[in-house]
């Protein structure tokens, strides 16, 4: 494993940490959301902190360095040595060594799975002992698999953006989460990523 070994990981965003102790180490986390890049920045804003903490990230995804670069930077963060960027899941199949994995567009990627398929690679996910988070884009995969996948995993959080009177509101929701029960946190967007919205509380 890497350097961290720590129970709990911190995702830097101060109130969702205080309100869920951080997300559990070795535990396979769904990221879900129906469309947007909301969820590509919680991921990267945990890379990050995990970078600063002194561990390491494997990013699976279909996007060049440059590209995740680029997109990390709008939002202050940092691609350094201790997050590696590789397009093929073939890791997955041996010890990582990584404190974290990502995997990008888990819908595209494994969509011509079969359900005991992706029942066996959610198996293969939790005997790495890495924290693994899922990047779901909802009513993508069979829907059926979407909540095999949710029954088996050990966390899910929601992100959703909801339109009320010409607002924009964006939330968290956490509906399967180890400590937290339902919680809904509102969240904004600025140029450190998610930070939480103390004053909307629900």
């Amino acid at each position: 494993m890497g350097e961290l070994k720590m129970k709990y990981i911190m995702t830097g965003i101060r109130e969702f940490d205080r309100i869920t102790g951080g997300i559990p180490h070795g535990d396979v986390i769904i990221l879900e959301e129906r469309t947007g890049s909301i969820k590509t920045i919680f991921a990267q804003q945990v890379a990050d902190t995990i970078s600063k903490d002194g561990g390491r990230t494997l990013y699976i995804t279909a996007k060049s360095k440059r590209e995740i670069d680029e997109s990390m930077k709008i939002y202050g963060m940092s691609l350094n040595g201790a997050i590696d960027i590789d397009s093929s899941d073939s890791v997955l199949k041996k010890e990582s060594g990584y404190d974290l994995i990502l995997i990008e567009d888990f819908s595209i990627r494994y969509l011509n799975l079969s359900m005991n398929e992706v029942m066996s690679l959610i198996g293969d996910l939790k005997d790495l002992e890495s924290t693994v988070m899922i990047l779901l884009d909802a009513g993508v995969l069979d829907e059926r698999i979407e909540r095999a996948m949710k029954a088996v995993v050990d966390g899910v959080i929601e992100f959703r953006l909801e339109y009320q009177k010409d607002k924009l509101y964006r939330t968290i929701v956490i509906p399967k989460f180890k400590k937290v029960i339902d919680e809904i946190i509102p969240f904004t967007i600025n140029e450190s990523g998610i930070v939480v919205d103390t004053r909307k509380r629900v």
